[in-house]
């Protein structure tokens, strides 16, 4: 017997890496776009965040730590915060996780339950959905609109909003499309939430992967909406395998303590995230070191390019991406009567050229007709992968 959550879990980003090993076997080339994942690429983690967590482990400290944290880390994360986004809160606010997606399970066993809802953008990071079903809760997405370069649609989210909604997700920079919520578009969301007593929920895993416009922090605009942040080590400081990422609450009325107590024993329960790689977070935190910027000026370049290239091909419309390492291109299928749906198109694309991106449908029902790819390859490499795709569609 298997569970209903288990048989009914799906994750497209993986799945479609499951076709990707079967094309392998044939002897064809595969180029991976379809996980963000930029250390597998030639952007390495730096050598003194890798010493460091090498001096944790010779120096003995591979021992259960604090459930919450070792408290060392949770300061300098109070202090980071601070000094980056103006934002006042104390270690105890902090939690560090297994990966921001720890994170986001630790919030959506807490928040869901009897078809309760969420409120997540379209399209949405598919973890959002996946663990909302799992915990007997319904994701409902308000609208990213693509017309207008994937801004939220505010009112789409006014309508949205019922009793059994628990919480508002801001995805910015969002995956999968790359748009960086305007600061108005923020403060809309916030006095929304707070007309409805709602807390927000913020993704904030790429909040140092930004290009023209400045990032701004949901925290640092609201006065006394609760503001549950996520964020990690994984993007900005290359370090995707260690799986160490931090949720913070910034509750300044105490709203959210009964849900921070419930997530604290969730995290004792499973006694703690890993203890050296957050030593030598502590080391990454107090000298954060040119790679992050390095990385960035890297993927404009690249984002560049693919924006160009992918606008050239008929059949295929894009919006430019204001962060992250994602593009999210629309397929025009009415043109192509050989492919129904985006998966189908994804997967042949997978068969006929060795490009595995990964289909916009699994990204909820407002990816339909797309799919993601990133560009953190090298320019020789994408510049071989839009020929092929090009050709491809052709």
């Amino acid at each position: 017997m298997v569970s209903r959550r288990l048989k009914d879990l799906e994750y497209a980003i993986r799945d479609i890496a499951v076709v990707a090993n079967e094309v392998q076997k044939t002897g064809k080339k595969i180029y991976h776009l379809n996980i963000g994942d930029p250390v597998i690429f030639d952007f390495k983690t730096p050598q003194y965040i890798s010493q460091a967590l090498a001096d944790a482990t010779f120096a003995g400290q591979n021992f259960y730590v604090d459930s919450l944290g070792v408290p060392e880390l949770r300061k300098e994360v109070c202090r980071y915060e601070k000094a980056k986004n103006s934002i006042e809160i104390t270690p105890n606010d902090i939690l560090i996780t297994s990966g921001v997606t720890e994170g986001i399970f630790f919030l959506l066993a807490g928040l869901l339950e009897d078809n309760n809802e969420i409120l997540v953008p379209g399209p949405t990071y598919p973890i959002y959905i996946n663990y909302a079903k799992f915990f007997d809760g319904n994701p409902i997405e308000y609208e990213l609109d693509e017309e207008n370069e994937w801004e939220p649609d505010v009112d789409d989210l006014r309508s949205k909003i019922t009793e059994k909604t628990t919480a508002i997700l801001i995805s910015s920079p969002n995956n999968p499309t790359g748009v960086l919520y305007d600061t108005k578009k923020i403060r809309q969301i916030i006095d929304l939430a707070g007309e409805y007593d709602l807390p927000i929920i913020s993704d904030e895993i790429y909040d140092q992967i930004v290009f023209e416009k400045e990032y701004t922090c949901p925290a640092t605009l609201s006065k006394d909406v609760p503001i549950i942040g996520l964020n990690g080590f994984s993007k900005a400081h290359l370090a995707t395998g260690w799986r160490l990422g931090y949720m913070y609450f910034n509750d300044p009325t105490g709203k959210l303590k009964p849900l921070k107590e419930g997530i604290e024993k969730m995290a004792r329960a499973r006694l703690c995230a890993n203890s050296i790689a957050q030593f030598a977070a502590i080391e990454a935190l107090k000298n954060p070191g040119p790679h992050t910027d390095s990385m960035v000026e890297k993927l404009r370049e690249r984002r560049d390019y693919s924006y160009k290239r992918l606008r050239q091909i008929e059949g295929l419309e894009c919006k430019n991406a204001d962060g992250t390492f994602y593009l999210f291109p629309k397929i025009l299928l009415n043109e192509f009567p050989k492919w129904n749906t985006d998966k189908e198109f994804v997967i042949e694309l997978l068969k006929g050229t060795g490009i595995c991106t990964v289909y916009g449908s699994g990204f909820g029902s407002y990816g339909k007709n797309h799919f993601r790819l990133t560009f953190l390859p090298e320019l020789e490499v994408l510049e071989t992968v839009y020929n092929l795709l090009e050709n491809f569609i052709q």
